[in-house]
């Protein structure tokens, strides 16, 4: 008899079978899901973020660097170099890189003692030199200073160690692939001739950026533009290569001045022997050609060095252009132009007599005073003689706005063309105040403040006819269109009786330059004093500005010297640096004598 079959049981629960199934289903759902995740990502990184995530990459190892411009240079005006900007490298330490790199070094050595024979690990080790003593060496430092400072400050992006290196001393350094040494070209002003310019061209910051003078006026026509490079660099920061200009650099401006730089070195020498041998505060001198309105020199004593800018800038003194920025009483050297102003009207010829009486004159509760009785004399004698009774007399028979208004016209109470920096206006008193004295003392050059160059551009417009042509520093091709301020005849009869002057018997002998025939003037003013109580009776100025030759004038120029000790005459001390100045000048230009040489007589003192 059959046994009948029985149907077996599972040893396994039939829920916990379910439950296997069950976690098998999930664990395939999962690794699908997270499969899905993965193609998604990647579709997305791959297909649909590309680019954006390109550029984040780019942009770790892109950089745009800065191409710093070429400053243009100043030169004269035969092209000789006055201001030149030179390339300097700085060397520097990106010192938190080093101590990074420090780190990654020594666990590259680890690896080395385990797998000594790895060639790869050793060029890793070898790319660099850690070795700060060598570095201090090779550039010329103090080796433990330099452990100091990468000890005292680990996480500076920016240690400098040398500055202005030529560009072949620093690549010798970087040649020796100091770890995290890094260079950064800068540029440098030089101005090769230092002192005679130093006040008219003037300096430029570490920033290459004018401050002073020309270099300031101009920085925008001297800076250009910098420019922009797209530059490849390693994680740390090392430059690759260069991938793309984005903006080119544009250099700076080239400047022709009008400055002759051999008639700028003659007239800062000759105004530093004057004034050394006069023991003067300062001596300041300008030329100009009369012909174009072109500033042929201008400089002042004493000076000081732009190339060593840390001395100069400490001495704000010598800093100053004088002949544009300081404002003066001019004296005597006004007196040219009240005789001009008694022609103009109408009321004197150059033949008219005016009767100085006994050298004085009573004018309110003022006294002026010629230093000798002359008498009854001629427009000539009075410049000749520098009286002052007689400019006065002049300027009182005319209406009282008559000699302010015609000083305004030439120039004064205004700023010149130029625009130098700091340049004063001069100081003309208001309508208000040109009552009798006032304009007395104005006649003679007084109670009213000028600088050098204003006379000098008034004396100009006398020289060149009675025609103002702009004065300028930039060299012209061509003389500008002028402005005629006073009649053609009068002008050439004052400088005709300015002539007289420089002869014998005349206050400016010392002037005279033999084979030209030289006119001018002296002035010999009385400085006020510090406490503003009238004037001082120990401190003066001494000018002459003159112009030179008489017959197709060419050039004029305009010497003061400040506070000169023992003889301190216009004639006796800013005439004889005129001279020396002048005759130079005339050679250097190749101006044609126009009278014939004669023997100079030896001077005798005059006021």
């Amino acid at each position: 008899m059959k046994t009948p079959f029985k149907k077996l049981r599972s040893a396994i629960p039939r829920a916990s079978l379910a439950k296997d199934r069950w976690r098998f289903v999930m664990l395939w759902a999962v690794t699908l899901l997270v499969f899905a995740s993965i193609l998604v990502r990647a579709f997305y990184v791959q297909i649909i973020d590309r680019k954006f995530l390109q550029e984040k990459a780019d942009e770790m190892i892109l950089r745009t660097d800065t191409i710093q411009a070429y400053r243009g240079k100043i030169t004269d005006r035969n092209g000789v170099p006055l201001a030149v900007s030179t390339p300097l490298i700085t060397l520097w330490m990106d010192v938190k890189e080093y101590n990074q790199a420090l780190l990654e070094r020594a666990e590259l050595q680890k690896q080395l003692l385990e797998n000594p024979d790895s060639k790869s690990l050793k060029r890793r080790i070898e790319r660099h030199v850690f070795d700060l003593d060598q570095l201090s060496l090779a550039i010329g430092l103090n080796a433990n200073e330099l452990k100091e400072k990468i000890r005292s400050r680990p996480n500076t992006r920016f240690l400098v160690l040398k500055r202005q290196l030529s560009p072949a001393a620093a690549q010798a350094v970087l040649d020796r692939r100091f770890q995290s040494v890094h260079r950064q070209v800068e540029y440098q002003r030089f101005y090769p001739q230092a002192q005679p310019n130093a006040q008219l061209i003037g300096l430029t910051n570490s920033r290459d950026q004018g401050i002073e003078g020309l270099e300031l006026v101009w920085d925008k026509r001297l800076a250009g533009h910098d420019g922009k490079m797209q530059v490849m660099r390693d994680r740390r920061g090392n430059r690759i290569q260069e991938v793309e200009l984005i903006e080119p650099d544009v250099q700076g401006e080239d400047i022709a001045l009008s400055i002759d730089s051999r008639l700028q070195y003659i007239m800062y020498r000759e105004l530093a022997s004057g004034g050394i041998t006069n023991n003067a505060r300062s001596a300041t001198a300008v030329a100009i050609d009369v012909k174009t309105g072109e500033i042929l020199a201008m400089a002042s004593w004493p000076s000081f060095n732009p190339n060593d800018s840390a001395t100069g800038l400490a001495n704000k003194d010598v800093m100053r252009n004088r002949a544009a920025v300081d404002m003066f009483e001019p004296g005597s050297t006004l007196k040219p132009l009240t005789v001009s102003a008694g022609l103009e009207s109408g009321k004197y010829t150059a033949s008219s007599l005016i009767d100085t009486g006994g050298g004085s004159l009573r004018v309110g509760n003022h006294t002026i005073r010629d230093s000798h009785s002359l008498g009854v004399i001629n427009l000539e004698t009075l410049l000749v003689k520098s009286s002052n009774v007689g400019a006065a007399k002049i300027a009182l028979s005319l209406p009282k706005e008559t000699l302010p208004n015609f000083y305004k016209r030439v120039g004064f109470g205004a700023r010149t063309d130029l625009r130098f920096p700091g340049e004063s206006p001069g100081m003309i008193l208001p309508e208000r105040l040109w009552n009798t004295a006032e304009v007395a003392t104005m006649s003679y050059g007084y109670g009213i403040g000028t600088t050098l160059l204003q006379v000098a551009q008034s004396y100009a417009m006398l020289a060149a006819g009675g025609m103002h042509y702009p004065l300028t520093l930039e060299k012209r091709e061509a003389a500008p269109e002028g402005k005629r301020l006073l009649d053609e005849k009068i002008a050439r009869d004052v400088l005709n009786m300015m002539e007289g002057v420089t002869k014998p018997g005349g206050t400016a002998r010392q002037a005279a330059i033999p084979g030209y025939r030289v006119a001018g003037k002296t002035g010999t003013a009385r400085k006020l004093r510090t406490d503003g109580k009238g004037y001082s009776r120990s401190e003066y100025r001494a000018l002459f500005i003159g112009v030179a030759p008489i017959s197709d004038p060419r050039i004029v120029l305009a010497v003061v010297v400040e506070n000169p000790v023992g003889q301190y005459y216009g004639g006796l001390v800013a005439a004889p640096i005129f001279a020396k100045v002048m005759q130079e000048s005339l050679r250097l230009m190749n101006v044609p004598l126009d009278q014939p040489l004669e023997v100079k007589d030896s001077p005798r003192p005059q006021r």
